[in-house]
């Protein structure tokens, strides 16, 4: 991070995030997820599931429709260069709040930028999150220059930002850094600086009676007890654990402020995952079992005790942690070197082998934010001969593991790209047949995660009748039951042949496709299968 200029530093920093995220360009009309349904075969005028439901971003009809008139490449081309562009705006708020040297600021933003974090992205579908996260920080930064005219351009930034609901949460980031700008004394400087600053309270209220109050039956947002329990009890727990901490250094004479700023990263990444939490998600669910506690569904079977156990399990897990870190901090002369990096590789093995999974990475979307920070802040913790070296080491891991990631979308691009050539060719004889898809092993799908029966469906449509959504494809098949009426069916087995490397080098996925013909019954929207005897 040590460069000569701020243009070389951004010119790395550019290179690094296209080595981590530019993947994208190489499957710019790939589909993934929901986007089958919401976008395969769509024109520009279809209202047809492009955002013109409640819960979605009041927007999406007006930005869907002109970015589908160019195609879907153009989703992926601004979700790329949004997304570098809200770490532009991250760094210069940070910058400019002087806590932090150049060098640290730097450190931030790439930590920022290269986090494994968010592959939602890769699906247009969520386009709208990339959208909102920009603005948010393009008008963060707009608010901290103090013209008028940036002022309004900033409010309208929160106005497109807010439209992402979960952002409404972190509407408290702007009006607490300009508090901390301006530091009014006494009851009538605080009063008069609430009214300068009313018109941010305001924009949010008024958007957050607004939009509740829009949804109709749309339960999406929707406060759940589950929710607000797990998430202020959790806080509690931490701002507890934080008090005390700071009280006994204090009384103690240490000094504190890399443990503030580790405690305020923390809350950050806390207060990003608190909006997901009240309304019902539990993004926790992606971590390893001894954080699962299920406390919601077992407080309402009154399962009291195996609630209890797990709390114990999870208590006793921290605790043991914690004096694991005790001691090599006490016996190690490296423990400044050691303890920040358990906690990256901690993080890093968990996000690789458990998380980001499928649709749960868009939960992470306001976590890069405090994660920077308490990147920052664990490497101010090493020793200052290797800090540099850490930091640099630190961003190339960070390239690397979101690069691999990445390349897991790439490959399963190809992967249905070679569906789509196998059922061309060997699906002639349809005959208006129904076809049914079963994959036992999602090898080489991203993140390991299953196809939707709304994928298959797009991806046999594809390969048959192009961009026309008639035919109906189904998962799962039964074929111990029986059939008293029925008509006939196709039932594909697709299994990858090559292995990721081989894949990834190639360029190709081979996959071969079994075939069985059977006659199908569809009693309402089940689909029984039986194999003719």
């Amino acid at each position: 991070m040590q460069m000569k200029s701020e243009r070389t530093f951004w010119l790395s920093a550019a290179v690094a995030y296209t080595v981590a995220w530019g993947w994208s360009f190489l499957f710019a009309n790939a589909y993934f997820w929901d986007d089958w349904a919401s976008f395969f075969g769509k024109t520009p005028e279809e209202p047809f599931d492009l955002g013109y439901y409640d819960e979605k971003h009041f927007l999406n009809p007006f930005v869907n429709t002109i970015f589908l008139n160019f195609g879907i490449w153009a989703f992926r081309l601004a979700i790329f260069v949004l997304m570098f562009g809200a770490g532009v705006f991250a760094y210069k708020i940070i910058l400019r709040s002087k806590l932090f040297s150049v060098t640290q600021c730097r450190l931030f933003a790439l930590v920022f930028l290269l986090l494994p974090v968010n592959h939602a992205r890769f699906s247009i579908q969520t386009f709208e999150y990339s959208f909102a996260y920009f603005f948010f920080f393009f008008g963060w930064y707009l608010v901290l220059l103090r013209k008028p005219i940036w002022r309004i351009f900033a409010l309208l930034s929160f106005l497109v930002a807010i439209g992402t609901p979960s952002f409404l949460t972190f509407m408290i980031l702007p009006l607490i850094n300009l508090y901390l700008l301006d530091l009014p004394r006494g009851r009538r400087q605080i009063a008069k600086w609430l009214v300068r600053n009313a018109d941010i309270c305001a924009l949010v209220i008024v958007f957050a009676l607004f939009f509740r109050t829009s949804q109709g039956d749309a339960e999406k947002y929707g406060a759940s007890s589950y929710g607000l329990l797990y998430s202020f009890s959790l806080g509690l727990a931490f701002a507890i654990f934080v008090f005390l901490n700071l009280r006994r250094r204090k009384a103690n004479a240490q000094p504190m402020r890399s443990h503030i700023l580790i405690y305020s990263s923390i809350a950050l990444v806390w207060l990003g995952t608190v909006p997901y939490w009240i309304v019902g998600y539990d993004p926790a669910r992606g971590l390893p079992d001894v954080f699962q506690l299920h406390a919601g569904a077992r407080i309402q079977a009154g399962e009291f005790f195996t609630l209890s156990m797990s709390v114990l399990k999870l208590v006793g897990g921290i605790v043991i942690a914690l004096l694991v870190l005790f001691a090599i901090k006490k016996k190690s002369r490296h423990s400044g070197l050691i303890i920040p990096n358990i906690f990256i590789v901690l993080y890093l093995l968990n996000n690789h082998f458990v998380g980001p999974l499928e649709w749960d990475s868009r939960l992470q979307l306001l976590w890069p934010l405090g994660l920077a920070l308490l990147a920052v802040a664990l490497i101010d913790f090493v020793p200052a001969g290797l800090r540099q070296k850490n930091a640099n080491l630190l961003v190339v891991v960070l390239t690397a593991a979101t690069a691999l990631i990445s390349a897991e979308y790439y490959i399963d691009s190809l992967k249905q790209e070679a569906i789509i050539e196998q059922v061309k060719q060997d699906l002639q004889d349809l005959d208006g047949r129904t076809v049914l898809v079963s994959e036992f092993k999602n090898k080489l799908n991203a993140r390991e995660r299953t196809y939707r029966v709304g994928e298959w469906s797009g991806i046999v449509n594809k390969a048959l009748v192009g961009d026309d959504n008639v035919i109906k494809t189904y998962i799962a098949l039964k074929d111990d039951q029986s059939c008293p009426v029925s008509f006939r069916g196709v039932a594909l087995y697709p299994r990858v042949q090559s292995s990721f490397l081989e894949s990834l080098f190639s360029r190709r996925v081979n996959v071969e496709i079994g075939r069985i013909d059977l006659p199908v019954t569809a009693p309402g929207p089940a689909i029984r299968a039986c194999p003719e005897r």
